[in-house]
């Protein structure tokens, strides 16, 4: 019953933002570009009796042609789960920040900026959180690139051996 309703409120909200829904191993999946993020987290949040109301977790994803950002919701209330996938341009990518949503997801915003270079606007303190300040580059996309393991041996040698 509810899984349905769920399907429900999600086909209203895709309509609503230009979105595509997909099934993923049983798990709704709500397609959209980054422009409509915001729309889509808090539809998703405020859905009557079956509310995506947790983000659990958030992540980034290099596809190649362009970024994605992937929103794990499920709810307080209930055994609903969806997942939202956001799309944006792989040269400039730019999202609007879910922390008015869920001061949750500061960290894993840092996380997602640190490792792909993805900006969240709006974000309190949008900074590197696991590389130093200055770091080159986005080691977790597809065209970061590091340097062959010939170049590491011969640096590693060299520092053993002084």
């Amino acid at each position: 019953m509810e899984n349905k309703v769920l399907s429900r409120y999600v086909d209203e909200l895709a309509s609503r933002v230009n979105g595509v829904v997909e099934e993923s191993f049983g798990v709704l999946v709500l397609k959209v570009q980054a422009t409509y993020i915001i729309e889509a987290l808090t539809g998703a949040k405020n859905f009557p009796d079956v509310p995506c109301d947790f983000l659990h977790d958030l992540c980034g994803v290099d596809s190649g042609d362009h970024i994605e950002v992937v929103y794990q919701l499920s709810s307080l209330h209930g055994p609903q789960l969806m997942r939202v996938k956001a799309t944006m341009d792989h040269e400039n990518p730019v999202i609007d920040s879910a922390t008015r949503i869920w001061e949750g997801a500061n960290y894993l915003e840092r996380e997602a900026y640190d490792m792909f270079g993805i900006k969240f606007k709006g974000h309190p303190n949008l900074k590197r959180i696991y590389m130093w300040d200055d770091f080159e580059g986005y080691p977790l996309r597809k065209d970061y690139v590091t340097e062959p393991i010939e170049v590491r041996n011969v640096v590693r040698t060299r520092i053993e051996g002084e």
